[in-house]
């Protein structure tokens, strides 16, 4: 991999940690996710749809995360890449 990707890559990942750090960010998601899981436990037996759209919610949730955290890893790599140059 060539230095400006990998210098990209870190870059990003400094961008990815300070979002994910920040109150606001932080925040969001615990409420996010308190309120979809309050959702489903309130949601009614016959209601499976619901429920349903609930579990899609969190995933997503989860996979906005694991976003934030794969362009974490990948950065800090890029950053070990660069230092043995």
């Amino acid at each position: 991999m060539n230095e400006g990707k990998l210098r990209q890559q870190a870059e990003r990942a400094a961008r990815a940690e300070a979002l994910m750090r920040d109150p606001l960010i932080v925040e969001a998601f615990e409420t996010l996710d308190k309120e979809f899981v309050n959702a489903w436990k309130q949601s009614s037996i016959d209601d499976q749809a619901a429920r349903e759209n609930i579990y899609q919610l969190l995933q997503a949730l989860d996979a906005l995360k694991g976003h934030f955290q794969k362009v974490l890893e990948d950065g800090r790599l890029a950053e070990e890449r660069l230092k043995h140059r």
